[in-house]
């Protein structure tokens, strides 16, 4: 049976994408632009981006991530990355990501606590009982996760094909870097996530590798998250850190009109995918 090789994509409005289409053109030539365009036949994504979802694989190129955006993912960074180093290799990707997403409480998992939500999912996430204020409903997220990850499993397992998680990427935090309780609680929610997701699939995880990117310095908070992120990466085995501010990702200058500094210039989307994908041997 051959094996379909997974890379889940994972996070918030960085993983979703938000790299504007129409500044591509300052970066690169129209033969590479037509090629994200044209996409990654052998890379296919099944998606849940923000408010967009693909309800399926489909091939790997601009446009997976809002409905009201043109903008690209890091998912065609690591396409063409993949798509250079593997020749015709098949990949799917399963990306789930949601802006403005934080891991103290949307990503909260089982094992987190008390407040975990089990029945809580994307069309559900606020609820507002009777005489109270609206509340987000803790877990959504991974909820949105565990769903979306076990329905790939069964369309590749459909098609006859024996799927293997290969990486779990994780692009989060920035939801988390303004408020301390959050960054107290960020490693043990992150350890937490990745324990209870290994225990709903963890058959599919056999030398599975965990990369997770650290987030930008114009979050009050940024060092002391990207530290605990640095060092989950340091005492966990398979486990690694990207560096996106060391290798000079940048958030100040795209759209020109209105930089957008929440989130990474249309170039540094593709860096960011394909630093994700250097750590990822298949």
């Amino acid at each position: 049976m051959k094996q379909a090789k997974i890379i889940i994509l994972a996070g918030q409005s960085n993983m979703v994408g938000v790299g504007h289409l129409k500044c591509l053109p300052k970066h690169f030539s129209p033969e590479k632009i037509k090629e994200y365009y044209d996409g990654y036949p052998s890379i296919q994504i099944n998606y849940f981006s923000h408010d967009k979802k693909s309800d399926g694989f489909v091939k790997t190129t601009v446009g997976c991530t809002e409905i009201s955006k043109d903008t690209l993912g890091p998912e065609v960074g690591m396409a063409e990355y993949f798509t250079q180093k593997y020749p015709g290799e098949e990949i799917f990707f399963v990306k789930c990501a949601f802006g403005g997403s934080n891991l103290f409480n949307d990503w909260m998992s089982p094992s987190s606590g008390g407040r975990y939500d089990a029945e809580a999912y994307y069309d559900n996430r606020v609820c507002a009982p009777e005489g109270a204020e609206a509340y987000i409903r803790a877990g959504w997220c991974y909820n949105e996760l565990i769903k979306i990850l076990g329905e790939s499993i069964q369309i590749l397992k459909d098609k006859g094909y024996e799927p293997i998680v290969k990486a779990f990427c994780w692009m989060q935090g920035e939801g988390d870097a303004d408020i301390m309780p959050h960054v107290e609680e960020y490693e043990r929610k992150y350890s937490n996530l990745i324990s209870d997701m290994l225990s709903e699939f963890g058959e599919y995880f056999e030398g599975c590798v965990y990369v997770d990117g650290g987030i930008s310095d114009m979050w009050a908070l940024y060092n002391e998250i990207n530290q605990i992120k640095q060092l989950h990466a340091q005492n966990n085995r398979n486990s690694f850190y990207v560096d996106t501010i060391g290798a000079g990702l940048t958030t100040a200058y795209e759209p020109e009109e209105e930089p957008d500094t929440a989130h990474y210039d249309c170039d540094c989307v593709i860096k960011l995918g394909r630093l994700f994908a250097e750590k990822i041997e298949l």
